[in-house]
């Protein structure tokens, strides 16, 4: 993430994060959310463990397509987040 953001920074291209499973290592969490804010760069979304994410998978939908619980709800706010970026950018 440091090496691509780093990237970013150097030819003046914005740059969101998502954290993905935030919630299995919440110190690695942590340290990413201190990069992040240290070098001014968007936290976009923390998407929690679920398992929904893998049954969607194998019945081949889309996670907000599947299910509304949090995790999908959670990747439809990283949606509007880099939508609105994006809009903003123009």
């Amino acid at each position: 993430m440091e090496q691509v953001l780093d990237v970013c920074h150097h030819f003046d291209v914005p740059a969101l994060v998502c954290i993905n499973k935030y919630d299995l290592n919440e110190d690695n969490t942590c340290q990413i959310e201190s990069y992040c804010l240290s070098q001014g760069v968007e936290l976009a979304a923390k998407i929690p463990f679920d398992n929904i994410v893998t049954e969607a998978l194998v019945q081949g939908l889309p996670v907000v397509e599947y299910s509304q619980d949090k995790v999908a709800q959670e990747i439809e706010r990283l949606w509007l987040t880099i939508t609105r970026a994006l809009l903003h950018k123009r």
